[in-house]
């Protein structure tokens, strides 16, 4: 009897035990992996952010070098026109070194570019970047003010407002000068009976002029004139160098004022090290050469207004555009 109900007690003991086992088992894979997969996802997003700050940092250095590109002589002058270089070409003008995404992937410097296109009282800038895993752009509003460390520059309100509180200075100090030259009343009498016979004199001697100015307005032609970029010769080609930043070749044409740069590559098997088991390794190794070229002076389209057949400027070089105003 005693041995019978002993027997019954552990059973019970023992499928508790079996049973507490299994859920602590249970437990531990569903934390296994939840862990596993939001440390995937972390480390997902994480590569995520970094290829997204790299690629704003490049498309900001864009931006920043198209300030620099935007010359005078380069700007768009008709409402309409633009005006357009691509990254290669900014990396063969010095404007910006070449670089990579965060994968350390050339970005795509034939589809990546800057564009300027001239509106009626600004330009806008478009800075499109291409890499291989993502595109994007910038738009932004720009023009020729005062306060620009280049030829163009964004608006800036601050420094307008600042400008504008300048003027309105000067208006005071003008207003309070103006009060002080009527301290002296004595001759006022005889100096408004003056005034008054001027202005009429005056009036008449304005309509006179207008109506004369009106029977002579005469129609303007515009002139313009292309000035041709002059370029150096090219320099030697240099020393054979590792390609470690991953350059591409480049090709430049006699007239482009914007390819400066010349790049030619050569790859070749080349014994790098031995490994463990005493084995010769062996790899491609990329080497790469370049030359360059200086822009003497810079090409330029001017643009004059004047009267038929002006022979002065006809013999500089200017030829009609067919525009009148």
């Amino acid at each position: 009897m005693y041995t019978e109900e002993n027997a019954r007690g552990r059973f019970p003991l023992r499928d508790i035990l079996l049973k507490a086992i299994v859920v602590i088992i249970f437990l531990i894979l569903i934390i296994f992996i939840i862990t596993k997969v939001t440390t995937k996802d972390t480390t997902s997003n994480s590569v995520s952010s970094n290829y997204d700050k790299v690629f704003s940092e490049n498309l900001e250095a864009m931006e920043n070098a198209a300030f620099s590109y935007f010359t005078k002589d380069r700007l768009p002058t008709e409402v309409g026109d633009v005006k357009e270089t691509t990254l290669r070409e900014m990396v063969n003008s010095n404007l910006l070194e070449a670089f990579t995404d965060a994968d350390g992937n050339s970005c795509d410097v034939n589809n990546s570019y800057i564009r300027l296109t001239k509106n009626d009282d600004d330009y806008t800038l478009r800075v499109n970047l291409k890499c291989d895993k993502k595109e994007d752009y910038s738009l932004m509003k720009v023009n020729e003010y005062d306060y620009c460390e280049h030829d163009i520059c964004k608006r800036d309100n601050s420094k307008e407002d600042s400008k504008s509180d300048k003027k309105e200075e000067t208006k005071e100090v003008e207003i309070t000068e103006s009060s002080d030259t009527s301290k002296n009343t004595e001759n006022n009498t005889n100096t408004n009976t003056n005034s008054n016979s001027n202005r009429s004199n005056n009036t008449n001697t304005n309509n006179n002029t207008n109506t004369g100015n009106n029977s002579q307005v005469k129609t303007m032609y515009e002139y313009r004139k292309v000035t041709n970029p002059v370029l150096s010769g090219w320099s030697s080609w240099s020393s054979w160098e590792l390609n470690n930043h991953r350059y591409v070749a480049v090709k430049c044409s006699s007239n482009d004022a914007n390819c400066l740069r010349e790049v030619q590559l050569y790859s070749r098997r080349e014994r790098i090290g031995v490994d463990s088991e005493g084995r010769v390794l062996y790899a491609t190794v990329n080497y790469y050469s370049y030359r360059t070229r200086t822009l003497i002076s810079s090409g330029y389209t001017d643009t004059k207004w004047s009267t038929y057949n002006d022979t002065n400027l006809l013999n500089q070089g200017y030829t009609y555009t067919g525009n009148t105003r």
